[in-house]
């Protein structure tokens, strides 16, 4: 049986910087809900990566971090 899952997915880069990725799937159980999101945050991706420009809806930005 299907259900509705939310999932968060993170893409870690060898400098540090992090790409995250939010959605929700229907699907059978976590292995089919992670298969999914992968595909999609894989479009999203190249879709992204297409565009000649990229609309941030969502922004933080804080002064004086410091990476860990």
């Amino acid at each position: 049986m299907k259900q509705t899952y939310k999932a968060k997915l993170a893409h870690m880069l060898d400098n540090g910087d992090k790409l995250e990725f939010e959605t929700f799937v229907e699907a059978r159980g976590h292995d089919d809900a992670l298969a999914q999101a992968s595909v999609r945050m894989k479009a999203v991706i190249g879709e992204l990566a297409g565009a000649a420009t990229l609309d941030i809806d969502k922004t933080k930005i804080e002064l004086g971090a410091h990476r860990h």
